[in-house]
């Protein structure tokens, strides 16, 4: 796979004892048809960097429970009546708050954080469960690594 968005990523394989390990196209393949969505190209980059063990993020990343996180999240976002456009959960923080990014927002979409006990008031006075965190995947995915360089 080329890698046009995570090349920091990809160039920093290792780090301190922790070693990337990604899964194959074809089991990005498998899993998109599995939800039957498209991911974007930034977040099929960091599954094939580092789909089954990645060590740059604190969350759990591993692909084999990403069926249980979106059933988590959206159990999660239904107890506080909140309804999105179709997004994917890729990282969980617990089981009420979540990194997530919508389907439809381009190759290297911006990155959202979920919590459902951490809410605060718009200006118009609605809750808002999420807020976007960073206005690239690949953004996010740098400064997890720039962080983890320096422990």
């Amino acid at each position: 796979m080329e890698i046009k968005y995570l090349k920091k990523m990809k160039d920093t394989p290792k780090i301190g004892q922790w070693v990337n390990r990604g899964i194959s196209e074809q089991e990005i393949e498998k899993l998109e048809q599995e939800f039957n969505i498209s991911f974007p190209q930034a977040y099929k980059e960091f599954l094939y960097l580092g789909g089954d063990f990645q060590n740059c993020v604190e969350w759990d990343t591993n692909y084999v429970h990403i069926d249980w996180t979106q059933d988590n999240v959206k159990d999660s976002m239904a107890n506080v009546n909140l309804q999105l456009k179709p997004f994917f959960a890729f990282g969980e923080y617990g089981c009420d708050q979540c990194l997530f990014f919508f389907l439809n927002d381009g190759e290297n979409p911006p990155i959202y954080v979920y919590a459902e006990d951490k809410f605060h008031q718009n200006e118009k006075g609605e809750f808002v469960y999420y807020v976007k965190q960073d206005n690239f995947f690949s953004e996010y995915i740098d400064r997890c690594i720039d962080e983890a360089l320096k422990k």
